[in-house]
């Protein structure tokens, strides 16, 4: 452990020597780092000394004015009363050139974070003009389903800034209910949502499917009559009156057949017709909350009887 530290020692005088050699050339942006790095190695009133000359000289008041105090409570606690004087004289002679910036936050929500640069601010740090560095700099707020803001500013030496962070907006994904694994769905009642043409086109899908069982069974009765009129000659081959009993049932059970094949195809076909047109022109389109339709509606009245059928359409295009 005892080398360790020495090690770091040597280190932090190596440094140290660096950076007042960069300072003496005049290089205070290359000596700033030197003396930094050998105070965070071996802290020491005189390292910061030197650390807050380099920041002054390169035009960071705000951080040579932090250092040159800092520097003055190390060299009074060391015993060098020169020092912390001078240490005190440069931060006094610093604070008329200080730029300020005051943060006021409009709402303090849950998990807010407000930056300044890298730096996150306390919520004790809001309302209080706060000595910065002169140049830009950016200021950034957020939480949780919030969305960020950011602001930047260049501040010149001796500015004195006021930064109003605003309310925060509603992220789009935090109103849609992203996140909380809940779709937001509309309260009982509400037909802002649904679709116009949405009953057409399901009324357009039953018809449809109706219309193809008709066709199916006007297909199924065909066949049948065609075999009992065929079974029909069979047993009546000639003109005329017939006397056999299975050929006349015959017969009549082909008219039966025949009769329902034709209505059935021409009930399917008109249903499925007229489903498919309902299925086309009830296409999406949002529908009023009044629930009224606004787009081409079409009314299918059929009517059946004893061996007829018929079908009316009405609506708007």
């Amino acid at each position: 452990m005892a080398w360790a530290d020495a090690t770091s020692g040597a280190a932090a005088q190596a440094l140290f020597e660096e950076g007042k050699k960069l300072a003496s050339a005049g290089n205070y942006a290359a000596a700033c780092p030197k003396f930094a790095e050998s105070q965070k190695l071996d802290p020491g009133a005189g390292t910061l000394l030197h650390l807050g000359n380099c920041y002054e000289k390169t035009g960071r008041t705000a951080s040579a004015w932090a250092t040159y105090i800092d520097a003055a409570s190390a060299a009074k606690a060391q015993g060098r009363n020169d020092w912390a004087e001078n240490a005190k004289t440069r931060a006094g002679a610093l604070e008329p050139r200080l730029s300020r910036v005051t943060i006021v936050v409009k709402e303090r929500v849950p998990g807010l974070e407000v930056r300044r640069d890298d730096v996150v601010l306390s919520e004790g740090a809001f309302g209080v003009a706060l000595p910065v560095d002169p140049g830009e700099r950016i200021f950034e707020a957020s939480a949780p389903g919030k969305k960020k803001w950011h602001a930047s500013f260049t501040l010149k030496e001796g500015q004195k800034l006021e930064v109003v962070v605003p309310p925060l907006a509603v992220e789009a994904t935090a109103t849609a209910g992203a996140g909380t694994g809940s779709p937001v769905r509309p309260p009982p009642g509400d037909t802002s949502g649904k679709e116009h043409g949405g009953g057409a086109r399901t009324a357009g899908f039953v018809l449809a499917g109706v219309g193809a069982a008709g066709l199916v069974v006007g297909g199924v009765t065909g066949l049948l009559a065609m075999n009992k009129n065929s079974r029909s000659k069979e047993l009546c081959p000639t003109a005329g009156a017939c006397s056999n009993p299975d050929g006349i049932d015959a017969n009549d059970s082909a008219k039966s057949f025949g009769t329902i094949s034709t209505i059935s195809f021409i009930a399917g076909g008109a249903l499925a017709a007229t489903g498919v047109v309902l299925i086309l022109v009830g296409g999406p389109s949002t529908e009023r909350a009044s629930g009224k339709a606004h787009g081409p509606g079409l009314a299918l009245t059929p009517s059946f009887g004893a061996g007829n059928f018929s079908a009316s359409f009405s609506g708007a295009f």
